[in-house]
């Protein structure tokens, strides 16, 4: 891939999959869709990775926000 995608992008992307995967455990961590407890602990884990891969994208973003007003 010869296009780098901006670190605030990823992060975005990364919120809309954030979005899909709580939805996913609120429909079917519980209740009567309630799936699998492997399966409910394996989302929840993407959950968490994901929440870490965002914070991360965006403390990269401010940081080349913050290099890039240093050298003007």
């Amino acid at each position: 891939m010869s296009d780098r995608i901006p670190s605030l992008t990823m992060a975005d992307e990364i919120d809309l999959m954030i979005y899909a995967k709580t939805a996913w455990l609120a429909d079917f961590g519980q209740g009567p869709k309630k799936r699998p407890d492997f399966e409910i602990d394996l989302k929840r884990r993407e959950l968490a990775v994901l929440k870490q891969a965002a914070f991360e994208y965006r403390a990269s973003a401010e940081k080349l926000r913050q290099m890039q007003e240093a050298a003007e």
